[in-house]
């Protein structure tokens, strides 16, 4: 009887042994340790949706009727070839961004709130800069010959990465908070302060040359910013990694006698 018991309980099991093409369960036990494995293919596929997305936007204007008259037409020609080019460079930031999280070994821990949060802060930091410099190029076309060749509609789709990158920027400008550092996480957050969509000015006019220079000063200004936030990122990550450890296992760091 127990032994018929013990088989009609293992009947579940048997069964799931038996079924053909069934690797699910191994696909959920050891999810934890894919996790990174994961993540590199979501930014692979975010970076192929935000090529193809972006292309599709900046292009809508040939069939959307925006193209404009006269040197309009030219301008925004000049303006669709600028950004699809950059389209490709703004997408492999986001691959190398996955590929790099694919490699990680660290522990799920580590991973989330070390690994993926620098790689985020990192694909902030890039991009923005990226999106800065060819919006600096659009200026300086637009001051060197009076076309208006836009930096500005031609961004709007960077916005779409906005969740990547939302929790660790918070979270250093909270850090910031409690030391109270406040005016650095405000500087730190506001990615966006630096406008790559201001106009260049007058053609060939002194102020709308320092213009187009200040629009270049702001790439500098942008990657500064991501590398003193990767700073303050990690000098807090390690000291509450370390605090962590310690409450785990505390000890004085002196010897008795």
């Amino acid at each position: 009887m127990e032994k018929i018991l013990t088989q009609f309980f293992d009947l579940p099991k048997m069964i799931n042994s038996k079924l053909p093409m069934n690797n699910f369960n191994s696909m959920v036990e050891g999810s934890e340790n894919n996790v990174s494995k994961w993540a590199g293919n979501f930014y692979t596929v975010s970076a192929l949706v935000i090529l193809v997305t972006s292309l599709f936007y900046v292009l809508s204007p040939i069939w959307s009727g925006d193209m404009g008259e006269g040197a309009g037409i030219l301008g925004n020609v000049l303006s669709m070839l600028i950004w699809v080019y950059a389209a490709f460079p703004i997408a492999q930031v986001v691959r190398s961004t996955g590929d790099s999280l694919a490699e990680s070994k660290s522990g799920i821990v580590d991973f989330v709130f070390r690994d993926l949060a620098v790689a985020n802060i990192k694909l902030l930091g890039h991009v923005g800069a990226l999106v800065a410099l060819f919006g600096a190029i659009c200026m300086t076309i637009t001051w060197a010959t009076s076309l208006d060749v836009s930096g500005g509609f031609m961004t709007d789709w960077t916005t779409n990465i906005e969740y990547a990158y939302g929790l660790p920027m918070a979270a250093v400008a909270s850090l910031t908070e409690l030391l109270n550092l406040g005016f650095i996480g405000g500087v730190l957050a506001d990615w966006s302060a630096w406008d790559p969509t201001l106009a260049a000015g007058e053609a060939w006019s002194v102020d709308g040359l320092y213009s187009v220079l200040w629009q270049y000063v702001g790439v500098v200004a942008i990657l500064a910013k991501l590398y003193v936030t990767l700073a303050i990122y990690n000098f807090f990550y390690a000291i509450i990694s370390s605090l962590v450890k310690w409450i785990k296992s505390p000890y004085l760091p002196f010897k008795t006698s």
